[in-house]
């Protein structure tokens, strides 16, 4: 008899980081020293402990039940408090999930960006290039092939520091960075691209990408 097909957790949107290092710098990048947090885990701290919801309520927006949450949440939490005694990277990739939207990255510059309601893919809006992949479909690249399977494994760049500006890499609109508030949660209200940090590695990789 075969397994019960897993049901996909639902997500609004993918994270805006795809990890964290400790501040001391003493972790080592090896795969059996990193602590691999799913999004499905992420998403599932995101609800219960940011934005305080029950953990039927957390259910109900993730589309799963809610012994199904405790289980995922449990391991979250489990996996974060490994991280933090232990002094481990934690990496937030793959999973079994869907979004909400259909959201986008460009496997050359990196730029993840939400289609418009109706709008259809053909290249991406900051390079040009036609290398736009679904964002599910990165994740299930690395859940099937595992950690780096071609181009990051779903994972996403993002800015350092606590000043500065958070800019879209498409038209170059900026706001001032609030601290504690990732400019990758952020998204362009002119084109739908998630910002980034003007000062970040990302940030120059693509405007090296738009120059050529």
């Amino acid at each position: 008899m075969s397994p019960r097909p897993k049901r996909r957790r639902i997500l609004s949107e993918p994270p805006s980081v795809s990890g964290f290092v400790p501040e001391s710098g003493d972790y080592s990048s090896a795969l059996e020293d990193t602590v691999i947090l799913l999004f499905e885990e992420y998403e599932s701290i995101k609800l219960a402990d940011y934005e305080c919801l029950t953990q039927l309520e957390a259910s109900k927006r993730m589309h799963i039940s809610r012994p199904t949450f405790t289980r995922v949440y449990d391991s979250a939490r489990k996996k974060v408090a490994k991280a933090f005694v232990e002094n481990k990277r934690i990496s937030i990739e793959g999973g079994h999930v869907d979004f909400q939207a259909d959201w986008y990255r460009c496997e050359n510059c990196g730029t993840i960006f939400k289609l418009k309601s109706g709008g259809k893919v053909k290249s991406c809006p900051v390079c040009g290039e036609e290398q736009t992949i679904p964002l599910q479909q990165v994740v299930n690249r690395f859940s099937e092939h595992g950690r780096g399977a071609g181009h990051g494994g779903g994972r996403f760049h993002g800015g350092r520091g606590v000043a500065g500006f958070c800019i879209c890499p498409g038209c170059d609109y900026k706001i001032k960075h609030a601290p504690g508030i990732p400019c990758g949660s952020l998204l362009c209200p002119h084109c739908n691209i998630r910002m980034v940090r003007e000062d970040s590695e990302h940030y120059q990789i693509i405007l090296n990408k738009r120059k050529r």
